[in-house]
């Protein structure tokens, strides 16, 4: 039989609950059933402030446990030493770090304005070259002037004039005025004229020249030396190979050497040639360049090589396209003997170096390329930058060598006394050359060389190229290296200073 009894409805805690009876073999007894909790605004008061200050205690607690918490094994402190930092020694590492970094920003900058040349193989072997040249001759007639084109592979042009143009001088290098010029050609043109129709009346009245197969039209006539030129040149044929060949040519007297043009009258030959990318020359020389049996002769009188005065002055010399600013220079790359240009040479021979003479200049092209962006604009300012950065021209490199057609050559001779005979007989005079007997003395006989006076340039189209860019380092690659210099510093000082303070501690104490 069971039976509750309610307890105090409210005890000291708060709890609400009932005794129930039980039959405990220990024991009777009430139990108490523990019912409902219920908590007094004091005993929760109190019960608050006691969970408050364990909550406080145990974030301490974990505060301590976390300062504690260590990756790195510690030192203890009783092998620990204190040591004042080394002032002297951080100064010097902080002006060290200044002055490496500024070394290094400039390094970084200057870097950047560098040139840097790339060697590779020349892939425009088979195009066209282009020379532009400006050459002054100081007293050289115009009509003295032809230039010829040859090479190794047998091509060759004779008195390139298409694109050529000629200006006469006077001997102080003023231009003649057009009325100058207009009185010399009509003198020359009526002398001409004169000699025709001289040659006219020995013809027959129905005489038809013939045009050797460059008539344009049936019937007609070729009854000069230039009529059948002209023809020629009209159908771009090669006139000078029937010039030696044709009746009226030989009649004319046209394919005898000419006689060089009286001096008192300067030339100035300018313009611009195209030939192929092998090796040959190009040459102004005395006497007309023809074409015989295969070979390049010139032809000329003898009598009038002392009188070939091949003074010059190089204008301009430019294979390849002329840009606003030139930059670079290959001349460390190939020796300090070798000029990289000849504008402005000037060579004037008297007769004291030669009255003539041959000049040849030894010309090594280099094929040039300019690459990037910040290179092209800054060579060619009106550069369309949709294209691709690169600009394509010919660097070139001489060397000079000059022959004079008179040099003296000196030899010993000697005059040997007067060897008496008998008194009705004559004296004689003995000589002997190069001898050493009798009394003689040194004499200086000039010796004229075998050579054709002019201008040789003989070039040689090296089969590399040269690709020439501007260097250009990034900014980051600046910053990494100013870090790192900074790093390595402060490393370095910090080893020194362990060292020293190693050897501090080492020093016995006295006491």
């Amino acid at each position: 039989m069971e039976w509750e009894q309610p307890y105090s409805p409210r005890s000291p805690t708060g709890t609400q609950g009932y005794y129930t009876p039980t039959n405990d073999a220990n024991g009777g007894g009430l139990r108490r059933r523990t019912g409902n909790t219920y908590m007094t605004p004091e005993a929760y008061s109190n019960s608050s402030t006691n969970g408050s200050g364990k909550s406080k205690s145990y974030e301490k607690t974990m505060k301590k446990r976390l300062q504690k918490l260590d990756m790195f094994p510690k030192v203890e402190q009783d092998l620990q030493m204190s040591a004042e930092p080394n002032s002297a020694l951080n100064i010097l590492a902080t002006v060290l770090v200044v002055i490496i970094v500024f070394a290094e920003i400039y390094n970084h900058y200057s870097i950047n304005n560098t040139m840097v040349q790339h060697i590779t193989v020349d892939k425009s072997l088979g195009t066209k070259m282009r020379v532009d040249l400006d050459i002054t001759f100081p007293a050289l007639h115009c009509n003295d002037v032809h230039i010829d084109i040859m090479d190794v592979a047998g091509d060759a042009h004779n008195d390139v004039h298409d694109t050529m143009e000629k200006t006469r001088l006077h001997l102080d290098g003023s231009r003649l005025s057009e009325d100058e010029i207009s009185v010399s050609v009509n003198r020359a043109h009526q002398k001409e004229k004169a000699a025709l129709e001289a040659l006219d009346k020995s013809l027959a009245k129905d005489y038809c020249g013939p045009c050797y197969g460059a008539q344009t039209q049936e019937g007609q006539c070729c009854n000069h030396c230039d009529d059948v030129l002209k023809a020629y040149e009209d159908k771009h044929w090669d006139a000078n190979a029937v010039k030696m060949l044709a009746e009226q040519c030989i009649r004319e007297g046209k394919t005898k050497p000419k006689k060089l043009e009286e001096s008192g009258e300067g030339c100035r030959i300018a313009g611009f040639m195209e030939f192929g990318r092998v090796n040959g020359n190009f040459h102004i020389a005395m006497g007309e360049g023809v074409e015989r049996n295969g070979q390049h002769i010139h032809t000329f009188l003898p009598e009038d090589t002392s009188r070939y005065n091949c003074s010059h002055i190089i204008n301009k010399l430019q294979f390849g396209p002329v840009f606003d600013n030139d930059v670079g220079d290959l001349e460390s790359s190939f020796g300090a003997m070798e000029k990289t240009s000849l504008n402005g040479v000037k060579k004037i021979v008297t007769e004291e170096n030669g009255i003539s003479g041959m000049f040849q200049y030894f010309i090594k092209i280099v094929p040039t390329s300019y690459k990037g962006k910040k290179l092209v604009k800054e060579i060619q300012r009106d550069f369309d930058m949709s294209k691709e950065p690169l600009l394509e021209t010919n660097r070139y490199f001489v060397t000079e060598r000059f022959t004079p057609l008179v040099e003296v050559d000196e030899e010993d001779w000697e005059m040997g006394m007067l060897v008496s005979q008998d008194d009705d007989e004559q004296d004689i005079a003995g000589t002997k050359v190069g001898g050493k007997t009798g009394l003689g003395h040194d004499n200086e006989h000039l010796k004229q060389k075998a050579i054709l006076p002019g201008l040789f340039f003989i070039y040689q189209v090296y089969p590399f190229a040269v690709e020439i860019s501007k260097n250009e380092v990034p900014f980051m690659h600046l910053l990494i290296r100013i870090i790192a210099t900074i790093g390595g510093l402060y490393t370095i000082a910090g080893w020194l200073d362990s060292v020293l303070c190693s050897k501090k501690k080492k020093k016995p104490t006295v006491f």
